[in-house]
């Protein structure tokens, strides 16, 4: 429930690592099923969600996000994500050393400063800020596309 009442927000003003949001602002689309993700896209994204990003990932065990990340803030994703796990787990590194492990049927938030490993087959919905995730897709897009290029 606290997940569904993040995304009827709207951010409003924003200083780095801060949010303000605007309750009264509330998208036209406020629900979407998991089938209706753009598919053949790096990172299935919707936004326009009050401010808010939601999106899907999957990735199989072994998957190993660091080098999609690098070239970003300590080759680090800076961008929170408060989420739930579906299926899988998926280890959580911090730019500090610490780590966090995601499974099955956890609702989590995945603070900035992160790299991810996937331990058990993945898949998870994630809410983040809508700027920061462009910023991030384009990354990741960026850097798909030159690895598929060597």
């Amino acid at each position: 429930m606290v997940l569904l009442a993040m995304m009827s927000v709207q951010v409003i003003a924003q200083k780095k690592g801060e949010f303000v949001l605007n309750m009264k602002e509330v998208p036209e689309v406020t629900h979407v099923h998991l089938d209706d993700f753009p598919t053949g896209v790096v990172l299935p994204m919707i936004d326009g969600w009050g401010g808010m990003a939601v999106d899907i990932n999957r990735a199989p065990a072994g998957t190993d996000f660091s080098p999609l990340l690098e070239g970003l803030e300590n080759d680090k994703c800076q961008v929170p994500h408060w989420g739930y796990v579906i299926e899988g787990a998926v280890r959580i590194i911090y730019e500090n050393g610490e780590e966090d492990l995601f499974s099955e049927g956890e609702a989590f938030f995945m603070k900035p400063g992160h790299t991810a490993i996937v331990e058990k087959d993945l898949f998870l919905v994630s809410f983040s800020p809508e700027h920061e995730m462009h910023d991030l897709s384009d990354h990741l897009n960026k850097k798909v596309a030159a690895m598929q290029e060597q």
